[in-house]
This record gives structure tokens, sequence and C-alpha cells, in this order.
């Protein structure tokens, strides 16, 4: 301020000689103005700074980000550290874009919301410490989005609606969606990016690679639920995104449906736990949920069937029975099957169903060929 007075008494001078006919030679007066403009400090302010993308990193500063790889439109705590000095005594500012967001004593943590994919929070963190030393950290935390979504390498019937579910010791395929803005405004192509695969915390170098954005993961024994990351960045590392989900191992299914004379099989009805034979005879059809074959039949299941908690030797391997009434006989037959993959041990099923005849002695079973 001192000096600043000095500049501004000296320019006064110099016009008031002027004004009272002192000559003074073109030369002179801009040596005099440049002489005040020298001797004036440059005071830079922290957001004039970081505006211009210098600073000094301090190697002893770390922060960290959390989460770490931040969506668009996310909040995200930073959190500094120094190992070697004491920076819970220290001023600490912290500055969002050129503007100063928050500062005061020991403030380590910082809460923003990153802005839209692919823009740049730019953050300035800035330290004085008691000693009077100055310690500055940049980052520029880039958002990026990357979805995973994942197929069972199982069995559903046709018709079927819903998702096919990763079964015991399964196979499913997981695929990497990322959705990655450059500072252009372009979204950068899936294919042009490296990816990097992790299964419960460890990376699987053998599929992880450049355009590499799928992995085929074999269910293992014990069964557990399973972790799987990734993470996606352009060749140059300046652009990344990070996902991850868990895999949960489903039991296999198997359900009783009729196959109609008329109509053929009737999908849209599950038989319950209990029928009643209507006509003269039913064919019963078990068709499996979530195995790991392609066919219900032909792909190496296994259909045991019993009647009365016998085993039916006669139509092991076949998926489909027929019963069939006659007479006027009254009773309850016991039904029960068990449908299971010789190739995955725990891919098994079992279901038991409960039919009223007329009479348990009027039963006759017909093996469908």
């Amino acid at each position: 301020m001192e000096k600043g007075g000095i500049r501004i008494i000296r320019t006064i001078s110099i016009l008031v000689s002027i004004l009272c006919g002192k000559i003074i030679t073109m030369n002179s007066l801009v040596t005099t103005l440049l002489m005040s403009l020298v001797f004036t400090p440059l005071i830079t302010s922290a957001q004039n700074f970081q505006n211009l993308g210098g600073g000094q990193t301090s190697s002893n500063i770390t922060a960290q980000v959390t989460p770490e790889k931040p969506l668009p439109n996310q909040f995200v705590t930073v959190t500094v550290e120094n190992y070697s000095t004491d920076i819970n005594r220290a001023n600490i500012s912290w500055f969002l874009n050129g503007k100063m967001e928050k500062e005061g004593v020991g403030e380590k943590s910082f809460l923003f919301k990153t802005g839209a994919p692919g823009s740049v929070s730019n953050i300035l963190i800035v330290i004085k410490t008691t000693e009077g030393e100055t310690l500055q950290h940049v980052l520029n935390i880039r958002p990026g989005a990357l979805d995973l979504v994942w197929e069972a390498q199982s069995y559903t019937p046709p018709f079927y609606k819903g998702k096919a579910l990763y079964p015991y010791q399964g196979t499913v395929k997981v695929v990497a969606l990322p959705n990655i803005v450059n500072e252009n405004g372009e979204i950068i192509n899936s294919k042009n990016l490296v990816y990097t695969w992790s299964v419960n915390g460890g990376t699987v170098a053998s599929v992880s690679g450049y355009g590499k954005n799928f992995i085929y993961y074999n269910g293992t024994i014990p069964i557990n639920s399973t972790a799987i990351s990734v993470e996606a960045s352009s060749l140059d590392k300046k652009y990344s995104a990070g996902g991850s989900i868990s895999l949960e191992p489903q039991a296999p299914l198997a359900l009783f449906y009729e196959d109609s004379p008329i109509y053929g099989l009737l999908y849209n009805k599950v038989l319950g736990t209990s029928e009643t034979l209507k006509n003269e005879e039913i064919k019963i059809v078990a068709i499996p949920y979530f195995v790991g074959v392609k066919e219900r039949e032909g792909s190496g299941l296994l259909y045991e069937w019993r009647l009365n908690s016998n085993l039916v030797n006669s139509v092991k391997g076949l998926s489909s029975l027929t019963f069939k009434q006659e007479n006027d006989a009254k009773g309850t037959a016991s039904v029960s099957l068990q449908v299971s993959n010789p190739a995955r041990m725990f891919q098994f099923a079992n279901n038991d169903l409960s039919i009223t005849f007329g009479q348990i002695s009027g039963i006759n079973l017909f093996p469908t060929q």
C-alpha cells in the first residue's frame, strides 16, 4: 500500500509540473511512469492463480475423492491430508472453478456437486500452516458414467418375459456400457477405451485391455456372491469411469404345466400343488428354469419322476408324463420330480404335485415318448 501510494504521488506531481509550466521531456515522463510501475508489488489472488492453470502441487499432500469415480451431477467429498505437516491447525481454503467455497482452520474436507457429462470441476486447495508455509494442491475431476449389464447363460421357456437368472455354478456375461464425454462434448466410442476388469477385488488381466468391454464369468464352489467391477479409461488416461455389480446366484426352478391335446402346451398357467383330473387324462410337462443349458430336452438334463414315492425308472430322462383315469375309481396320486444337470452338481430343482382321481387304483401312467 505504501509503494502504491508513492506511485500515485509521483503521477500527481508530474501532472502538477506540467500544469505549472515545467519543461519535462517525453523520455523522462515515460521513464518516471515505468519506474513507478516496476516498484509496485504485483498481488495475484488464488482465483487468478487457478484460472491460469498453474501452481505448484506439493508432493506431501494427498487428496482422497469419494466416490473415486464420480458420476455426473453427483455429490463428491474431497479429503486432504499431509503426513509431514500438521494441517489440523492450518488455515485451509477450498476453491471450486476459481471461486472460494470454503475456508477455515482444520477444514480438511470439502463437499461439492459434479457437473454434467464432459464438465470439469477444478479444485484448488491452499494450506497455510502455523509456521508460515503455504502449500497448494490442484485436482481436476471429470465425471463419467458407466453401467454394467449382465446376461445369464441359462434356460427359460418360450414366451418368458422375465430375465434369465444367474444359477448356481452358472455362466454369466457382463457388459460395460460407458458414457464418457470429452471436453468437446463428444461421447468417446466404447471400443476406443481401455478396460480393467476385477473379480472379487482381484484384477483379471486375461480379459482386460483395449476395447474389451465384456467378461464371461463362471460360478464356482462354494456358492457365494461375486463382485465384478471395471474401470474404463481413455488412452491418455484423461477420462475415465468405473462401475461394479454384485451377482447373487439363484437356485433353479422346475414348474409343472399342462399339455392340452387341443391347445398345446399351456405356458400361461402353472399347475399348483394339487390338481383334480377333470378330463379322462392329463399330460404334465416339467419346465426347468435357470439351468445352464440351451434346451430342456437333449441337453443332458436328467428328469427323475416318482409316483407315490416310487421311482418310475421307465421314464427317466423324459420331461413329461401322462395320467389317465379308468373306470369310476377314486383316490389321490402323489407325483414328484427332480431335474438335475449332471455337469453342474448344484444345478437341480424339485417339485411335487398331488392329483385327485376317481380312485388311486384307477390311475394309469403313460410315459410320453
